[in-house]
């Protein structure tokens, strides 16, 4: 099976308290986002990898991107294109991309703020979309959830929710081309908004399956998340 993948870095957000977006923020040398991608290109499966950017960051990270990988940048399995306002906007862009290259049979899509994801994770997606599958990954939760609501001055706990059966959703996330396109297509059409592939799945009715992910595989929200050696639960490890 041949896949393609999104790499969704279109956000502009700078929550982390850097001056640029944090997929740029770099651990041990790396930024962020080339990180995320090396797990994609060094996958044989993987045949067309389409990056998601800011449309101001374009040019830069093309540039770096035929520095670092000149092959796979004049092969075309490596481009790099201008996201739209949303993440939705720039998963759909990048999705319809791939979808008109005929060797593509599956999609992924992943978080480029997530740098840590396992060949092992990969794999096990992979031979999931590989049997004709909508695919999501996640972690069994391990702390306690509260339901909290807002009071006159803090949050105020209202309830402890069972944590079983509840899951921690990762990206990649993905399914087969017609699927998935179906989806982007009635989504579109009835101007829905979903915040991940598999909400996406969900509302139009396309079942996928669970694989398990690991807690390596973490997105970065705060400073303390990128440390590359901070594998807070083994139990979870890809």
């Amino acid at each position: 099976m041949s896949i393609g993948v999104v790499l969704a870095a279109g956000g502009r957000g700078v929550r982390m308290g850097g001056a640029v977006p944090k997929q740029f923020l770099e651990i041990d040398g790396l930024p962020i986002y080339i990180r995320a991608l090396r797990p994609f290109l060094h996958h044989p499966e993987v045949a067309a990898i389409r990056v998601g950017m800011p449309e101001e960051y374009v040019t830069e990270v093309r540039r770096v991107l035929l520095e670092q990988f000149p092959g796979e940048v004049f092969s075309g399995r490596l481009e790099v294109f201008p996201g739209g306002k949303r993440r939705q906007d720039t998963v759909e862009k990048g999705i319809r991309q791939l979808s008109q290259a005929e060797k593509i049979s599956g999609v992924l899509v992943h978080d480029a703020a997530r740098p840590f994801l396992s060949a092992e994770v990969l794999d096990r997606v992979i031979r999931a979309l590989s049997q004709g599958q909508a695919v999501g990954v996640g972690v069994p939760v391990s702390d306690t959830l509260w339901r909290v609501s807002m009071g006159p001055h803090a949050p105020v706990v209202r309830e402890i929710v069972s944590r079983e059966s509840m899951v921690a959703a990762q990206t990649p996330q993905g399914a087969p081309v017609a699927l998935f396109m179906s989806a982007l297509d009635r989504a579109q059409r009835e101007e829905r908004e979903f915040t991940d592939e598999a909400s996406l799945f969900l509302w139009a009715g396309v079942p996928f399956i669970l694989v398990e992910g690991s807690s390596w595989n973490r997105k970065i929200t705060r400073p303390e998340d990128m440390n590359p050696e901070d594998r807070s639960d083994s139990r979870h490890e890809g």
